[in-house]
């Protein structure tokens, strides 16, 4: 086994051999840091609203082993349809020419949510005529808002060990737990890791996270999964997440409607 370290310089023959190894470095390292993802959303692709087209930003998508990079923004028209658009990418590889492969990116908008083997979504929404889609957010239930919001829940993302759920949605619950005062040790740590990921948590962490939690708090979690070493769907996961931060803030509540009450004894 050998590494050629090309040594380019002014009066130097350029051989063959060294430029088979810039491809090679070129490519390799990424392939080697992803290679127990699943395939799916890496990094980037971050969704932007616009008045009449969607933009999805750089970024790095698996599909088949392969890393596709978005070098640019690509984007899409869209307008209001009053049923559920779902924004996919389509990722192609033509090898008709003899010198290269080439690996390719596109956008649509479909109202099929079936996917075909080389789609990943992106997001989903329904608009309805009149109104504007957006992409902030009211609170961590708004995420699963059936009109006007871009919905990430059910996006393709990929992690160590397969496929998972976005960032974006661990990202933004991870903020909820921390402004949460009453919030369990358990929670602050998992909340620590979905902030520091560059990319998406595995879904096992997610997975063990929520079981362990629930059952602290005397509501056992049952999803479709369990028992048949199946990984959980997004929509399981966002829920038990909500599920979860719901009990930290009626904690927080019954907290604070104790204090007033012992405060209410004091002055009588």
């Amino acid at each position: 086994m050998q590494n050629i370290y090309p040594l380019f310089g002014q009066n130097r023959i350029l051989k063959k051999e060294f430029l088979w190894s810039l491809r090679d470095y070129a490519f390799l390292h990424t392939q080697l840091e992803y290679q127990s993802y699943g395939d799916g959303i890496l990094e980037g692709c971050r969704v932007e609203v616009r008045e009449k087209e969607l933009a999805v930003g750089k970024g790095m998508v698996k599909y088949n082993g392969f890393i596709y990079l978005l070098t640019e923004e690509l984007t899409v028209p869209y307008e209001a349809a009053e049923k559920t658009e779902i924004l996919k990418m389509q990722l192609s590889a033509d090898k008709r020419s003899e010198d290269y492969i080439s690996y390719g990116i596109s956008l649509i908008l479909t109202q099929n949510t079936a996917r075909k083997e080389n789609e990943i979504e992106v997001c989903r929404y329904k608009l309805r005529h009149g109104s504007k889609l957006r992409s902030q957010y009211k609170g961590f239930e708004d995420m699963a808002t059936e009109f006007d919001t871009v919905n990430v829940i059910e996006a393709d993302w990929g992690a160590i060990g397969g496929k998972t759920i976005s960032p974006e949605v661990t990202r933004y619950y991870a903020g909820l737990v921390l402004e949460e005062g009453g919030a369990h040790p358990e929670d602050i740590n998992f909340a620590y890791l979905c902030l520091s990921q560059t990319g998406a948590m595995p879904v096992k962490v997610v997975e063990h996270y929520i079981k362990n939690r629930l059952e602290k708090t005397g509501h056992p979690w049952n999803p479709s999964g369990a028992g048949n070493r199946k990984a959980c769907d997004n929509k399981e996961l966002f829920h038990g997440l909500n599920q979860i931060l719901d009990f930290l803030q009626k904690n927080r509540r019954g907290v604070q409607q104790n204090k007033g009450i012992r405060n209410r004894i004091m002055l009588e």
